[in-house]
C-alpha cells in the first residue's frame, strides 16, 4: 500500500461525522427494529450510516479498496481471501445502546492492510467525540469539531481499572473481577471500552463472548496507536483480520500492558 495514511485522516473523520449525523437524524420513536440471522438488532439508523459510509469511502484513498460492512457482510470468503487492503466498517456499533436511549454507541471505520488495522476512526455520534489510531504513528482524541486534538497514551495504574460490556458480562468476566484486588469496574457499550484503555482511563477490557471483526478493528488501531495492546486470549498475539471464512473474533483482551498487574490473576 503506497497511499499516505496521514492524508486519509481528515476526510475519514469528516465521513464518520456525517454517518454519525445520519444516525442522530433517526428519531428513536420512529424506527422499526428488525432481527438479523444471528438475532442481533438492526435499525434504520444502522442502515442510514451504512449508506453514508459505503458511498463516501471510494473517494478516500484508493477507489479499488473493497468495503466490508456489518450491514453487507455476505461477501464470500472465496472473494475476500484475495483482499490485501480493504475498509472494515461497523456503521453503528452498540445498536442495543442506541435502542435503549443511551449515548454509548459509535461509528467504526478501519483500514486493514495485510490482515492488520493500520488506521482506525471511532466517532461517538451523540457528542461528536472522535478517536483516531494509526498504530505506526500514534493515537489522538478530539472532544468536538472545533476542539484541539489531544495525543492519547495508555497508562498502568493501581488500583486496577477494568471496563466491561453492559450486555455481555459472562462467567469468565465475573471470575476475573472477583480475583482482582481492589479493582474498579466501569460498564460501557460499543468501542468506547477500548477507547477508555487508549485514553489511560482503564487498564483492561476483557471480552470472552462473541464479537465480529468489524467490532474491534478500528478500536484496535486506536489502542495500539496509544501504546496498548488488543490480543487474543490464547496466543497473546494481536488480532488479525480476514484470515479465514468466519468473521468471528476469538476471545480477546485490550490492555495497557501485557505484563500489567492483572496478569498474575488471569486464569479465565
Amino acid at each position: 500500500m503506497t497511499t499516505s495514511l496521514h492524508s486519509l485522516i481528515a476526510p475519514l473523520v469528516s465521513l464518520s461525522r456525517e454517518a454519525g449525523a445520519a444516525i442522530e437524524a433517526i428519531g428513536r420513536d420512529a424506527f422499526d427494529t428488525q432481527r438479523k440471522a444471528d438475532d442481533s438488532p438492526v435499525t434504520a439508523a444502522d442502515l442510514a450510516a451504512h449508506q453514508v459510509i459505503v458511498q463516501g469511502l471510494p473517494s478516500i484513498g484508493c477507489r479499488d479498496w473493497p468495503i466490508l460492512s456489518e450491514e453487507s457482510a455476505s461477501i464470500p470468503w472465496s472473494e475476500r481471501r484475495n483482499w490485501s487492503t480493504y475498509w472494515l466498517v461497523d456503521p453503528l456499533d452498540g445498536t442495543k445502546e442506541f435502542i435503549r436511549g443511551s449515548d454509548q454507541y459509535t461509528v467504526n471505520v478501519a483500514l486493514i492492510d495485510r490482515n492488520q488495522p493500520v488506521l482506525g476512526v471511532v466517532e461517538k455520534p451523540r457528542t461528536g467525540e472522535v478517536w483516531i489510531g494509526e498504530p505506526a504513528r500514534g493515537a489522538w482524541y478530539q472532544a468536538g469539531v472545533d476542539e484541539p486534538w489531544q495525543t492519547l497514551q495508555v497508562r498502568d495504574s493501581l488500583p486496577l481499572r477494568l471496563v466491561v460490556s453492559r450486555f455481555h458480562r459472562g462467567a469468565s468476566t465475573r471470575r476475573l473481577i472477583e480475583s482482582l484486588p481492589d479493582v474498579e469496574v466501569e460498564e460501557l457499550g460499543s468501542s468506547l471500552k477500548c477507547c477508555r484503555v487508549a485514553e489511560g482511563l482503564a487498564d483492561l477490557y476483557p471480552r470472552f463472548g462473541p464479537t465480529s471483526e468489524w467490532d474491534t478493528a478500528a478500536a484496535q488501531a486506536v489502542v495500539e496507536g496509544a501504546g496498548g495492546h488488543l490480543v487474543d486470549c490464547e496466543a497473546w498475539e494481536p488480532l488479525r483480520y480476514n484470515t479465514q471464512d468466519s468473521l468471528l473474533n476469538p476471545a480477546f483482551v485490550a490492555c495497557a500492558s501485557l505484563d500489567g498487574a492483572w496478569r498474575p490473576f488471569w486464569a479465565c
